[in-house]
């Protein structure tokens, strides 16, 4: 320090403390000029002691000298000290300070000197201008916000809240205190809205979210989302709280919108899928007749001319057939019933299957029907084998239907990535126009050639694709208009050693014919309520001598005329299988029944509704349980085939009925007849 006795001779012990003092300490004469200052002036100054004594403001702090000018004046004008914050250019560059000045007087009161304390507060104002920065932010954030932001005191009192809660609550929030806005909560949400800010209070959680209602000031009700955030202080307890409140009452009420909209489009989708399965049910009945008889008299000597009436009426009844089930998958697969019976299936069987059941159209037409299997095609796909060729069946038969007289039609198989294989079908028929490639497998739109073409359903293409991808697979195609189109198929490969052949038992094909034996008459029990149903059936057994046929046309009473007969075969009807009433009391063995012909009941089991099914009845009779039993009815589901094997049925047939695949079950059970 220099010159020490410039300010009154302080001692030794003054001296020291204003050394070694942390602030910056200077003394000035009424002229401005440096009297005194210490070491920590120096520092922040780059000025030595010895060369700042003498020196004024203007030549110490340049920038800085009228500022500090004015500041030293209103000192020495007033008589009082001065306090204010200052920003000087240090050596270590720009520096926020505290400075305190106050004058030294002389005896009678006058100045003589003015003393100055300087502390730096740049650390602290940095953090002044952060907090007021995030300050500034919240506002933002505050006012920007849709949702309602809560800041709670310690005592869960309400320190701040956003401008959201005018527009959600109709209220001013900010008028409201906790107690006001507890009473806005619906009575039957406080319980639940109280447990979650208890664990807050009691530091048994930091975060909790819940769902309540308030009651908004017109009086209707706002459900809202709230999620807290406890706030913690330094000695870890609860310092408050921030609640943000999202108003959420629009967004469920769409939510169930929706779900009543998909409620009420899954009922229609349902009762429209059951309108279809029971209109297929019923146009099969009539069709099972006009097939059936049609098949009865194509298989007796007619006239050229009644032969070919016949071929007609065979061919626009199974068209009407392939339109009804093509409708009818179509229906499941949009309910969600279609069920698959996903396997390892050899692709060369299935395609040589499909080629064989294409090649009398094929004849018919005058198309090449190349049936040289593709060795690439020695591999398996995971697929359902029935769906697979029902595809691959369609798409054969229109590469022929849509080719002209002297065509070609063949398959190939090439891998198409890894693990995956493509099977194609590939035409020189009339192709697709580029503009048509996006309707070709759309339903009902055959590209105008029901105009011109062969008969269609206009749906084949659509259901294949639905079945393709549904088995977990694709399916497109490539065409040049004029020149022929090539379909494909993709799909996942499988070992070909766990192939499964699922084709449906007791099939409607020849099947091998067992000779009739001389035993007997060949005793067949139908259980079936349609009359034409049970002509058909009759006249088609006149085909084999030695048969006879009893009829019943509810089940109870085929039941009862099962264990009276004796009969070598029962055909029943799938729609009549369980509808057995609980057996009669009294009667043992015997059940009742539910009704007269068309009755239907639940399909309960009998432990649970106390009812019985015809084969389990059949089955569970020692009288009846060594009679085979064949199925007709409309085309089952893979589950409805893997139980009704399960149970011992020898053959399944679907309406209508394909008369040398009746012929053929017939013939199968005839030539296993004991005795």
């Amino acid at each position: 320090m220099t010159n020490p006795t410039a300010v009154g001779g302080s001692g030794a012990r003054l001296r020291e403390v204003i050394e070694h003092s942390p602030s910056s300490i200077f003394v000035k004469d009424l002229e401005g000029r440096y009297l005194l200052v210490n070491e920590q002036w120096s520092r922040v100054s780059g000025i030595s002691a010895h060369d700042a004594i003498g020196r004024t403001t203007a030549e110490c702090w340049p920038q800085e000298a009228e500022s500090i000018a004015a500041g030293e004046r209103a000192v020495t004008e007033q008589g009082v000290p001065l306090t204010r914050d200052e920003q000087m250019h240090t050596v270590d560059g720009l520096r926020d300070f505290i400075v305190v000045r106050f004058c030294l007087t002389d005896s009678g009161g006058r100045p003589t000197a003015i003393v100055g304390i300087a502390t730096e507060i740049t650390e602290r104002k940095r953090i002044e201008r952060e907090l007021a920065a995030k300050e500034r932010l919240l506002e933002a954030v505050m006012k920007a916000s849709p949702d309602i932001i809560t800041v709670l005191g310690r005592n869960s009192e309400i320190r701040q809240v956003s401008e959201a809660g005018r527009k959600i609550l109709g209220r001013n929030p900010h008028a409201a205190s906790i107690q006001e806005m507890w009473t806005t909560v619906h009575p039957e949400d406080r319980e639940i809205l109280a447990g979650s800010f208890a664990g807050l209070l009691d530091g048994s959680t930091e975060r909790a979210q819940m769902r309540f209602r308030v009651r908004h000031a017109d009086g209707h009700w706002v459900t809202v989302d709230s999620s807290a955030q406890a706030l913690i202080d330094d000695s870890g307890s609860f310092a408050g709280a921030v609640v943000v409140t999202r108003d959420v009452t629009a967004g469920l009420a769409a939510q169930k919108r929706v779900r009543d909209a998909r409620g009420a489009a899954e009922t229609a989708s349902a009762a429209k899928s059951e309108f279809l399965s029971r209109m297929s049910h019923e146009l099969r009945t009539p069709l099972n007749s006009v097939l059936g008889f049609a098949q009865l008299l194509q298989m007796d000597p007619l006239p050229p001319e009644e032969a070919d009436a016949v071929d007609h009426i065979l061919a626009a009844g199974r068209h009407l057939l392939d339109l009804i089930d093509e409708v009818l998958d179509i229906a499941r697969i949009e309910s969600g019933r279609l069920e698959l019976d996903m396997s390892s299936v050899p692709v060369a069987e299935v395609v040589g299957d499909a080629i064989e059941l294409t090649r009398p159209l094929a004849g018919r037409t005058g198309v090449s029907l190349h049936d040289e299997i593709d060795p690439q095609c020695d591999l398996a796909v995971r697929a359902d084998r029935q769906r697979l060729l029902q595809v691959l069946l369609n798409l054969l038969s229109n590469a022929v239907k849509y080719n002209h007289p002297g065509g070609r039609v063949e398959n190939t198989c090439v891998q198409a990535g890894p693990g995956r294989l493509r099977v194609s079908v590939t035409d020189t028929g009339r192709g697709v126009k580029a503009e048509d490639l996006d309707r070709v497998f759309e339903p009902f739109d055959r590209l105008g050639a029901e105009l011109i073409g062969p008969e269609g359903t206009g749906v084949g293409l659509s259901l294949s694709r639905q079945l393709v991808e549904h088995m977990g697979g694709s399916i497109g195609l490539t065409s040049e208009f004029k020149s022929g189109s090539t379909f494909f198929v993709e799909l996942d490969e499988a070992l070909a050693d766990t192939a499964t052949d699922s084709k449906d038992a007791g099939g409607g094909g020849e099947g091998a014919r067992g000779e009739p034996g001389s035993r007997g008459a060949f005793r067949v029990l139908l259980v079936e309520e349609d009359l034409a149903s049970l002509d058909l059936v009759e006249q088609v057994l006149k085909r084999r001598p030695g048969s006879e046929v009893i009829a019943a046309m509810h089940a109870g009473l085929g039941v009862e005329l099962a264990r009276e007969h004796q009969p070598d075969l029962i055909l029943l009807e799938l729609s009549l299988e369980d509808t057995v009433g609980p057996r009669v009391p009294g009667v043992p063995g015997v059940p009742g029944v539910t009704g007269g012909p068309g009755s239907s009941a639940s399909s309960g089991s009998p432990a649970s509704s106390g009812r019985s099914s015809v084969l389990d009845l059949l089955a569970a009779d020692p009288e009846t349980s060594h009679i085979p039993v064949a199925v007709i009815g409309a085309q089952p589901v893979v589950q409805q085939v893997r139980d009704l094997l399960g149970r011992g049925v020898v053959g399944l047939l679907t309406k209508p009925i394909d008369v040398r695949g009746l012929l053929s079950v017939v013939d199968a059970v005839r030539s296993v007849r004991p005795g």
